[in-house]
């Protein structure tokens, strides 16, 4: 599922940042198994001292005529990008090194939407590298989506493989249009790439729920309390859980909304924390998703009409 648009038992109307899917409920069980080993542990990151990984970076942007910048302009944003990225990963342990920017014009490429042909087209013509290696894609998305990310599958197929990776808008660039205009999107969506949920993540049940984001496991991180759902532009502080919606919740600890969490929703100015418990989650999933893929040999044929 994609968060676009969300209707919120208030009866508002939002629209979102990010279409990453909802997650599956297979997906949901690993991070269910994530957390009740990372409990077992007490759930302390390793240090930046112990646990120091490059993440190979592969840049694609994809341009059309009418959707054509300066490219000298350009260029120095995707550099600022990666400083963004370096920036706010260093505390997990996690940089990122660019390996090459590529920069492609090609007309029938308007829109890189999730789950279209062009999706399709763009990452299996482009992609580069391994399963550890980042294919960032830059372009054209439409609607009110600026970013979304693949999460990582030990398992996954060929085809899965090809179209893993994270695309945002070129407006969501550092420079870009406000109020996401400082790269925090990047952020987030890769974190969604090194597999953690939105921080006010609904079960798959609860998505028409009065107040979603409190019932069920939400993200299955300790130290993000539960929200109950996105929350956008700046807020002082938020509590949308309270009471017996965050006292019987059973996986996130008491206390308001993590508003200036990276999973979040709010504007980049924002945005400026992954907790312990999400470094954590990362970490171990670095190692047991991407670092052990093992390609499956189930599921490796196209989707119709498509080629390999």
């Amino acid at each position: 599922m994609r968060f676009l648009p969300i209707l919120l038992g208030f009866g508002a109307l939002v629209s979102a940042r990010c279409g990453t899917h909802q997650p599956s409920d297979e997906l949901r069980s690993r991070h269910k198994s994530y957390q009740e080993r990372e409990a077992r542990a007490g759930f302390k990151p390793a240090s930046r001292d112990v646990f120091q990984t490059t993440i190979q970076t592969y840049i694609h942007v994809i341009q059309t005529d009418t959707s054509m910048t300066n490219s000298t302009s350009l260029h120095a944003q995707i550099l600022k990008q990666i400083d963004v990225l370096n920036e706010d990963y260093a505390p997990t342990g996690f940089s990122f090194n660019l390996v090459n920017v590529s920069y492609t014009r090609n007309n029938a490429w308007t829109s890189i939407e999730d789950g279209t042909p062009i999706e399709w087209e763009v990452k299996s013509s482009l992609r580069r590298g391994g399963y550890t290696d980042l294919n960032l894609y830059v372009g054209t998305i439409g609607g009110s989506i600026l970013g979304y990310a693949t999460f990582p599958k030990n398992d996954a197929t060929l085809q899965e493989f090809k179209l893993d990776g994270v695309v945002i808008d070129t407006l969501s660039l550092p420079g870009g249009t406000a109020p996401y205009d400082l790269g925090i999107t990047a952020v987030h969506e890769i974190g969604h790439w090194l597999n953690l949920f939105h921080t006010f993540q609904p079960g798959n049940d609860d998505i028409n729920a009065e107040l979603p984001g409190c019932l069920g496991s939400g993200d299955y991180i300790h130290d993000t309390p539960a929200e109950a759902f996105p929350n956008f532009g700046c807020p002082k502080r938020v509590d949308t859980c309270t009471g017996v919606n965050e006292t019987s919740n059973p996986t996130s600890e008491p206390g308001p909304d993590p508003i200036h969490n990276f999973m979040d929703y709010s504007d980049d100015k924002c945005l400026n924390q992954f907790t312990p418990g999400q470094v954590l989650r990362m970490q171990n999933s670095w190692v047991d998703e991407r670092v052990s893929y093992a390609p499956a040999m189930v599921g490796r044929r196209a989707r119709p009409g498509l080629k390999w």
